[in-house]
């Protein structure tokens, strides 16, 4: 059981205003009654592994404890990543998680089988679920699914290439957006409608841990949250080796002398027994090996345990916590306007597109007579084009026969002042690219010529027509 949660306060009654904080600069943790019952069970050796168990947030877990810990947040991600045609991606990843946990546990004579199912469903060029995968990749996992030596089982490993790009993309390009999005934020508001927070959800939050530091400060407490800060900086240090043991001492001796040692000017009010540990846990008799990794897990496991027990609760009730809660709504209606917004546009987008497209004529097929819809709208949009382009210079003109034919002087002359030629129009436009494209890859230059003649002929009688009605 752990002992954080084990541990019970209501043993002995607290000082009446024990609560409050002192005046100087200096906490007393031994003001609380049942601090040596505190110091008992923070000297137990699993206390190490209990402080570990706290290292993490669920206002923000990592990729991989999203991902792989069992959480109700996998949901929302899920609904953000389907919302960004990524669900394929995760879906892969959970899959082949599954199929290495199958065949781990199982003797299973039709691994191979399985194996090729998920290459087909993911990774191969006509996939249902196709994954952006390179060839290299592609080609590499089906040899390994499928070895050249006479065994017919595939390598256990044989999507971790796969599995380890497409991690990486989903970390690269959609982790960090859904960390601002409106799914994330519908999570954490719903830990703090359910009453779910605790102190590490804050303190390995950086947004929130704000606000508690704003609260620590209102309360003279502010010096317990800057040590654990410090000692977590320490303890990230010291266990990836980022820095050599001269500067991990030295660092260690920083902490002891800010907050542990009888002079420090921000002293916490640790007994004799547990400074001395800290001592010999800096110093150690070969200078070679530097400080012990646990060497403040005791300190700074008590000191969690007083905040959480008795501050923490006070700034849940706190104008501060409102506050933050506020904020966090806030986000979430500016993110909801804004994809609403964005929606929106999209969506008015797709209309001009297609009202555009309407007001163009359609080729039903190549030498086929074409339908035209002439409308007032269409209308209205040529005479602006005609009107704007009189008086303008050219790079040339369109002939009878739908041909471009490039002025020899391009400097020289407007559109107005040539009677041949005729000014764009957008249907012309549309129908010489046309042409020009299916000179290039499947007529000659003779039929697209007959082609335009048949069409300009056309819009010719429709327009007489329409000006007769």
């Amino acid at each position: 059981m752990s002992f954080f949660r084990s541990f019970n306060i209501n043993t002995k009654e607290k000082p009446a205003d024990y609560g409050q904080a002192q005046p100087n600069s200096c906490y007393n943790i031994q003001q609380w009654p049942y601090y040596r019952d505190l110091a008992i069970q923070s000297g137990h050796s699993a206390i190490s592994s209990e402080l570990a168990s706290l290292r993490y947030s669920r206002l923000e877990r990592s990729l991989y404890n999203l991902v792989y810990t069992p959480n109700d947040e996998l949901d929302q991600f899920i609904l953000y990543l389907d919302s960004r045609s990524f669900a394929p991606h995760l879906q892969f990843i959970l899959e082949v998680n599954n199929f290495e946990k199958v065949i781990r546990e199982n003797n299973i004579d039709d691994q191979q089988t399985i194996a090729l199912t998920l290459f087909h469903k993911y990774l191969s060029l006509d996939a249902k679920y196709f994954l952006p995968i390179n060839d290299e990749i592609r080609r590499t996992t089906l040899l390994l699914i499928c070895p050249s030596d006479e065994s017919s089982q595939p390598d256990l490993n044989c999507f971790q290439m796969a599995r380890e790009y497409i991690w990486q993309l989903i970390e690269r390009s959609e982790y960090q957006t859904y960390l601002q999005s409106s799914f994330h934020i519908k999570y954490q508001l719903k830990i703090v409608k359910e009453n779910q927070l605790q102190l590490h959800d804050f303190l390995y939050h950086k947004p929130s841990l704000s606000y508690f530091m704003e609260f620590a400060e209102r309360e003279n407490i502010i010096d317990l949250i800057r040590f654990w800060t410090d000692v977590e900086q320490f303890y990230h240090n010291i266990t990836n080796r980022e820095l050599n043991d001269q500067i991990l001492v030295e660092n260690a001796l920083s902490i002891y002398d800010q907050y542990i040692s009888m002079q420090a000017p921000a002293r916490l009010g640790f007994d004799d027994a547990i400074r001395t540990k800290i001592e010999c846990s800096i110093c150690q008799p070969d200078r070679t090996i530097g400080p012990l990794v646990d060497t403040f897990d005791q300190a700074v496991w008590m000191i969690y345990t007083i905040l959480q027990q008795e501050y923490f609760p006070r700034f849940l009730r706190s104008a501060n916590f409102h506050r933050y809660t506020n904020d966090l709504m806030i986000r979430l209606k500016h993110n909801d306007c804004v994809t609403s917004f964005q929606r929106k546009k999209s969506n008015d987008f797709v209309d001009t597109i297609s009202v555009e497209l309407e007001n163009v004529p359609q080729a039903t097929s190549f030498g086929q007579q074409t339908s035209i819809t002439k409308s007032s709208s269409c209308s209205n949009i040529n005479d602006e084009i005609e009107a704007k382009s009189k008086g303008r210079l050219s790079m040339g003109y369109v002939d009878s026969l739908g041909r471009f034919i490039r002025d020899p002087d391009v400097i020289s002359t407007d559109i107005s002042s040539t009677p041949n030629r005729k000014p764009y129009s957008k249907p012309l436009q549309f129908f010489t690219q046309l042409v020009r494209n299916e000179q290039d890859s499947m007529v000659t230059e003779e039929d697209a010529a007959r082609f335009a003649a048949t069409l300009i002929n056309e819009i010719t009688n429709r327009t007489v027509n329409i000006d007769t009605d």
